[in-house]
């Protein structure tokens, strides 16, 4: 026997078991096991379930890598695309801020701003252009349900781009070279003697722009995607014709801004609750020096001294004198008080006759004379506050669009009764403030011009100038407010009236102007209802009609001169009143002619709360007759103006024209 020890009997048994497990495993197949069965040294058979199972954990074992790539990679690539929607949107919105900061460089003249400005706008555009072109973009365009919106996006990248790549660069160093030599209140001009080259390529890129717009399919497209598309849209089709209109009179606008010589220009602010043929008694007035496009205020001149002090010391009679000799047939037509008193020099409704007269106070009180002149109203001031924003007085008080029209006709009145110390100092510290207002720039330009557009064709704005060339600008926009003496460029009628009360009733009057036509009997009919709304409330002195306690009239009916004027050529067959309601030896009917337009006066009186009718109808003259331009004396509210269509065949077309006084027929 042999004896073993435990380490020996140990050894041999796991040597004896490694060998076991190697003959186990050479002999797999002959124990009964076989692939099927690798794991499972006792198992059963494997049933066709589990074949499925193996063979479909194999595939998902092969596959699945890539998948779960594929499926990170493409939400990586939505990530990267959001982002890149995000940063979209940002450039766009950040070159809209800066576009508005832009402005704000070039109102103050801030040279550095301007560059800085205009730099970042274009950058804030090309970037959002760029990154709307690459291949993620081309991806993801290819998907229905975004298609729409992603092409949206790319045209609205566009037209930005399409916009600032072509017109930012010149109109910047355009704008950049206006600023920093103003030293007025304005800006300098001369650099924009250039701009004859540059709005020709804004208004191609605005063309384009408007092109790729116009090609967008808005089908599906979000609100928030086509909204910018739309104010880009608005806003070319506000700009355009303001720089097609400065593009095609840019010498003429630069003379008259002083880019030659200095200009001296009066600003007339007639007051229609005092009613004359043009507008209203011109009480104040702005004596402007414009040099290089720098607007100095010299004075705000008043009638008050002018008629009180100034004239009467340099010898002139304000009673019985005359600044002026009319032809014998205009002179009959107007009382004597319209040529020797300033409140009265626009009792005309040829805006150069008054302007005329008061070239003659300057002669007179030995100042030069004007090289043009501007009339406005207080509606009109209201008009330029919707772009200004209000005004603050010294007291706090404030006037804006909506109430600048009752501050400026009728408060002032009732608050200071007969102090016209005090009411002067009160209109002339608005006045002061509005020019402030205007000359400091900060307003949008667009918004600007919709509202001088919107007061020129309600005829409150009339402009002239001693240039010949800037007169045929006024005449061709109809802002010259003459008479014609022939009926080829418009064929002019009107109704006008002028205040003989001396009080400021005509804030309540309210009107309307209709005009019908017989072409078979070449005739026309042109109506106004007017209506007198003042109150019991009202009972300043300096509002009731000083005239009235005199004559026996109630102080709260208005008295006036009714002027009823016929084109050259025509006649008038027939008034409404055929006479007026007062004679006496100042105020009477009255007939003659005004710059060979015949004319008829008679005296109306419209008492508180009342309504009239006044009418009148003329023959028109043979041959071809110019558009119709039916004008009025623009009061101190809206005058709605009909045309029935009947009169079409008796005009010819106002298509074309520039002047924005031609009426509407139909």
């Amino acid at each position: 026997m042999i004896l073993q020890t435990g380490a020996q009997t140990g050894a041999e048994t796991r040597a004896t078991r490694r060998t076991g497990r190697r003959t186990h495993r050479a002999h797999r197949g002959v124990d009964g096991l076989t692939s099927k069965q690798p794991f499972a040294r006792h198992a059963g058979a494997e049933t066709t379930p589990q074949r499925w199972r193996r063979k479909t954990s194999v595939v998902v074992a092969l596959i699945s890598g890539p998948l779960t790539v594929v499926i990170l990679a493409l939400a990586v690539a939505a990530g990267v695309f959001v982002w890149q929607v995000i940063q979209v949107r940002d450039d766009l919105e950040g070159a809209v801020a800066q576009s508005k900061e832009l402005v704000r460089a070039a109102a103050s003249g801030d040279v550095d701003g301007i560059q800085r400005s205009g730099g970042d706008i274009v950058a804030h555009a090309q970037r959002a252009y760029d990154t709307t072109q690459n291949s993620l973009w081309d991806f993801a365009a290819q998907i229905p349900a975004a298609r729409t919106n992603i092409l949206a996006v790319r045209a609205v990248t566009d037209i930005a781009h399409t916009i600032t790549s072509q017109s930012i660069p010149p109109v910047m160093t355009m704008m950049a070279a206006s600023g920093g030599d103003s030293t007025g209140s304005g800006i300098n001009l001369r650099p924009f003697l250039h701009a004859g080259a540059v709005i020709p390529t804004v208004l191609t890129s605005f063309d384009e722009a408007s092109q790729i717009a116009s090609g967008m399919d808005r089908t599906g497209v979000l609100p928030q995607i086509s909204a910018p598309v739309d104010q880009l849209q608005s806003m070319i089709q506000q700009a355009t014709p303001i720089l097609t209109t400065v593009e095609e009179h840019l010498p003429e606008i630069l003379r008259a801004a002083g880019a030659e010589r200095p200009m001296l220009y009066q600003l007339m602010i007639q007051t229609p609750a005092e009613i004359r043929a043009t507008g209203g008694g011109v009480a104040q007035w702005l004596v402007l020096k414009v040099d290089d496009g720098n607007v100095d205020m010299l004075s705000l001149d008043t009638g008050t001294d002018l008629m009180y002090t100034d004239l009467p010391s340099r010898g002139f009679d304000t009673v019985n004198g005359s600044l002026l000799r009319l032809p014998a047939e205009t002179r009959q037509l107007y009382p004597p008080e319209m040529t020797n008193w300033s409140s009265n020099f626009n009792m005309s409704p040829d805006f150069p006759t008054a302007v005329e007269l008061f070239q003659k106070t300057r002669e007179w009180t030995d100042k030069p004379q004007f090289d043009g002149a501007f009339s406005i109203d207080p509606i009109v001031l209201a008009h330029l506050l919707e772009a200004t924003g209000p005004i603050t007085l010294a007291s706090g008080e404030t006037v804006d669009a909506q109430n600048a029209g009752s501050k400026l006709m009728s408060e002032p009145y009732e608050r200071y009764g007969i102090d016209n110390a005090a009411m002067d100092r009160y209109f002339s510290e608005i006045s002061a403030a509005m020019f402030s207002k205007l000359t400091g720039r900060q307003w949008d330009i667009g918004t600007m011009w919709n509202q001088v557009v919107r007061s020129a064709q309600e005829g409150r704005i009339y402009a002239w100038f001693d240039d010949s060339s800037l007169e045929g600008l006024a005449h061709q926009y109809g802002l010259d407010g003459t008479l014609q003496e022939d009926n080829t460029s418009s064929t002019q009628l009107g109704i006008y009236f002028n205040d003989y009360s001396i009080g400021k009733l005509e804030y309540h009057l309210t009107y309307s102007q209709f005009a019908t036509c017989n072409a078979d009997d070449r005739t026309i009919t042109v109506s106004m209802e007017l209506h007198n709304s003042i109150t019991d409330a009202i009972t300043s002195g300096y509002t009731l009609g000083l005239r009235n306690i005199e004559r026996g009239i109630d102080l709260r009916t208005m008295m006036l001169d009714v002027l009823f004027f016929a084109p050259p050529g025509g006649k008038i067959v027939s008034t409404d009143p055929d006479e007026g309601d007062r004679w006496d030896s100042t105020f009477h009917d009255r007939s003659g002619s005004d710059h060979e337009n015949p004319a008829v006066s008679r005296t109306l009186l419209l008492p508180e709360g009342a309504t009239r009718t006044v009418s009148y109808t003329v023959k028109l003259p043979e041959g071809d007759l110019g558009p119709l331009e039916l004008r009025h004396t623009p009061g101190a509210n809206d005058t709605e103006v009909t045309i029935d269509p009947s009169c079409a065949p008796l005009f010819r077309s106002p298509e074309g024209s520039d002047n924005i006084m031609l009426s509407k027929i139909g």
